[in-house]
Parts: structure tokens; sequence; C-alpha cells
């Protein structure tokens, strides 16, 4: 199935995101129809009218589905990295939380999906509630 979504270069804009050399992710284990296709799939069911984006709509599409494919391939990135880099003259431990990973490709999606909706709703006042600060004094 050709892909609907990303069509230049896009595997190299995955691994940037990912912070990985393809030697670690192949472009196979990218190309997978379980990664791209199914990432694909999740942004076109957020966004129907995914076709007719253009502009900067266009690049925050492309950037979700990457955010995406980004988010589905990192379960699998502990076993594809190397836990511990040594050499002859030094050694240490590389450790990455790919589960925050994840939750933080998940949350860069959804603001870029999110950009893309704003359009079409209307902007509401954010509220937050705080603590007061002042020392009441009796």
């Amino acid at each position: 199935m050709a892909n609907r979504i990303l069509t230049d270069e896009w595997q190299q804009r995955i691994r940037d995101k990912m912070g990985v050399f393809d030697s670690y992710l192949p472009d196979s284990a990218i190309e997978q129809p379980d990664i791209v296709d199914i990432a694909e799939s999740n942004i076109i069911a957020r966004i129907p009218d995914y076709e007719s984006l253009t502009g900067d709509d266009k690049v925050y599409l492309e950037a979700a589905v990457v955010c995406e494919c980004a988010a589905l391939l990192c379960p699998s990135m502990p076993a594809r990295l190397p836990i511990r880099e040594q050499g002859p003259a030094m050694a240490h431990q590389l450790y990455i939380d790919w589960d925050k990973k994840k939750t933080e490709f998940e949350i860069e999606r959804d603001r870029y999906v999110g950009k893309i909706l704003s359009g079409s709703f209307p902007t509401l006042l954010h509220f937050r509630i705080s603590n007061p600060t002042r020392e009441w004094e009796w």
C-alpha cells in the first residue's frame, strides 16, 4: 500500500525525530505496514479531510504522522539500542526511557493535530486553579 501522507524521504525524518542512526533503525523497520500504515490511518481517523489540506496545515499533518510513527516505534527501541557502550579507554551506560519518549511524541502529535483542527472550533479561554499566595494574619 502506498503512503497517503508521507511521500518524500520520510524514513530519515522519523530517525531524526527519535535521535537514532539508520544502523539501529533501518528503513525496513520503519516501512513495515504496522508502523507507517497504522500511523497514517490513526491520523486520518482524526482528520478525515486530510487530502484537502494545504500550506501550514499540510506541514502539521506530516509532522503529526512522523510523531505517530515515532510513538509506534518506541516499544521496540530498547531491543534495538545497546544499553552499554565500551571502548579501550572508556565505558558508559546509555539509558533512554522510551515510555517517556513515547508520551512526548504523543503530546507533540496531539499539538500538531490541534493546530489543524483549531480552525473548526472556537477558541476557548483556559482557566487555572491556583493556591492563594498571601499569608493571612489573624
